[in-house]
């Protein structure tokens, strides 16, 4: 397997296509290096808000889409580190929250990167590489030289996997981060709330405000609960929380029957943002290098000068090999690796195989 690329054509910006045997991924540089789709098993497991090509004309997130350098909120315009001084307040085109926050970082919609691909038997690796310098556009509003690189490396084996690996190279300066990833995952499409199962890691939920940002101890960290557990049906229950995970290295999963969707994140992501409004029928588990505002509240993670950062995080499904099909999301109920059929009172027979030609550059 190996990614392909489709050129930029009209409102579509430029795709890397992956198709196995029961497995298609798409990567989109310009939305942050953004794995927009994620289809197993003809199920698609990642969450878009619109179709792709009226995605790309507002800063909106879906898929899962790189944070960088900050995640979340920023506390206000302004903030420093060892002696640099920024001002947000003149940038056009930051995303910002309802309150007028930036939010999300600032390579939602970036173009610039370098995108090469390589195959291999059991996947294939896309990797976008983007130099932060005074000739990269938007560096004023992070004034700290570095080199980054995004991995996503698709597999096929007990499932199919899809790694990504964020490497960091700091130039001759200290680099202040608070970079994030935000996944949006679900079993499949329009599944009742009521049949999806949450699991997460023991974690301390931190204390918000009406902002949605850290109430802060006297030290400058956010305020933490006791540890606690999010586990159980996802049902009525909302979720915007910012958690710090016990231990290090954490997962979390969306399970719907025998599908099962799970994030495992390495020591470098310390910090966990829990996202899963009234009415989804996904749950992003959004790992973070810092907590929500760390540029702003002095907490922020540090390459030092010279230095390499590499964290990585994994998406992994787990679907039954009967895969259920011919049934629309309202047809399907979880709990069996087969569909049950409502009219017939009985379960449907799964799927014959097939082949699957290779994706279309149209197709989106």
């Amino acid at each position: 397997m190996r990614f392909d690329r489709c050129p930029a054509d009209g409102d579509l910006p430029e795709r890397w296509i992956l198709e196995g045997a029961d497995v298609q991924a798409t990567v989109v540089p310009e939305a942050g290096m953004n794995l927009v789709s994620l289809a197993v098993a003809g199920v698609e497991r990642l969450r878009m808000p619109e179709p792709l090509g009226s995605f790309m004309a507002t800063a909106r997130t879906g898929g899962v889409p790189l944070l960088h350098p900050w995640a979340n909120r920023l506390r206000g315009d302004r903030y420093g580190f060892e002696g640099i001084e920024v001002d947000l307040g003149g940038f056009d085109g930051l995303k910002r929250d309802g309150a007028g926050l930036p939010m999300h970082g600032l390579l939602l919609r970036h173009g610039g990167w370098r995108v090469e691909t390589t195959a291999g038997e059991r996947g294939g690796v896309v990797e976008g590489r983007l130099g932060w310098t005074d000739e990269t556009p938007g560096f004023e509003a992070h004034p700290f030289p570095h080199d980054l690189a995004i991995r996503w490396e698709i597999g096929q084996g007990e499932g199919v996997t899809a790694r990504c690996t964020t490497i960091v190279e700091a130039g001759g300066i200290d680099v202040p981060l608070g970079t994030g990833w935000h996944p949006y995952l679900r079993p499949a499409a329009g599944v009742d709330r009521a049949a999806i199962e949450v699991r997460g890691p023991e974690m301390r939920r931190a204390e918000l405000d009406g902002s949605g940002l850290p109430v802060l101890d006297p030290d400058g960290q956010p305020r933490l609960a006791p540890p606690s557990s999010i586990d159980g049906p996802l049902g009525d229950r909302t979720f915007d929380d910012l958690h710090r995970p016990v231990g290090r290295g954490w997962s979390a999963s969306v399970r719907c029957g025998d599908d099962e969707v799970t994030l495992r994140a390495d020591e470098h992501w310390s910090w966990l943002q829990v996202y899963a409004p009234a009415g989804s029928d996904y749950v992003c588990f959004e790992p973070m290098l810092a907590p929500t505002a760390a540029l702003t509240d002095g907490s922020a993670a540090v390459v030092p000068a010279g230095g390499r950062l590499e964290a990585t995080i994994e998406i992994h499904v787990h679907v039954e090999e009967e895969r259920c099909w011919g049934r629309t999301a309202s047809d399907r109920t979880c709990g069996t690796g087969r569909c049950w059929s409502p009219v017939a009172g009985r379960a449907s027979a799964p799927r014959p195989p097939r082949p699957r030609p290779r994706p279309a550059c149209a197709s989106w």
